[in-house]
């Protein structure tokens, strides 16, 4: 669901609008989505009904989308962070997007899960802080597997 291609990490984005064409731009990059337009109409449309921004500098926008292959997630990270009206009104630095198909809920199981990861900051900052994809990817792989129970020897 999260690849090396939908990953930009250091971005210099200077608005919420231009985060969001972002993380959109990277859903098309990954072969996710075909018309980027009327994901953004979609995208307002969400942002519009509640702001996605969850504070601790984080927001992760959800969208159903009729025009997703299957559910996916793109990701930023902002060098100097963006103001997304998040509650804690602290600069967003880090930007999730999932996208799901409008007949699956699978969407709101990979935002449950994720919400679950970010909910460490340690976490968040070394996301924050990767150098590269591989890197980014890597902290979630090893988040993930450590919220796995081992089975009893």
């Amino acid at each position: 669901m999260l690849n090396e291609s939908m990953i930009e990490l250091g971005a210099e984005l200077y608005s919420k609008g231009e985060a969001l064409d972002e993380l959109i731009r990277l859903q098309k990059r990954g072969g996710m989505i075909e018309h980027p337009k009327a994901l953004k109409r979609e995208v307002i449309e969400r942002e519009n009904r509640g702001n996605t921004a969850a504070g601790c500098r984080i927001a992760i926008c959800d969208v159903m989308h009729s025009g997703s292959v299957k559910t996916a997630v793109s990701a930023v990270t902002i060098k100097d962070g963006v103001d997304y009206g998040a509650p804690d009104r602290r600069r967003v630095k880090l930007i999730f997007m999932i996208t799901g198909k409008s007949d699956s809920d699978e969407h709101i199981r990979v935002k449950a899960q994720l919400q679950k990861l970010l909910s460490d900051p340690t976490f968040t900052a070394q996301l924050c802080a990767a150098q590269d994809q591989k890197a980014f990817l890597a902290l979630f792989d090893q988040k993930e597997n450590r919220h796995v129970k081992q089975p009893p020897r």
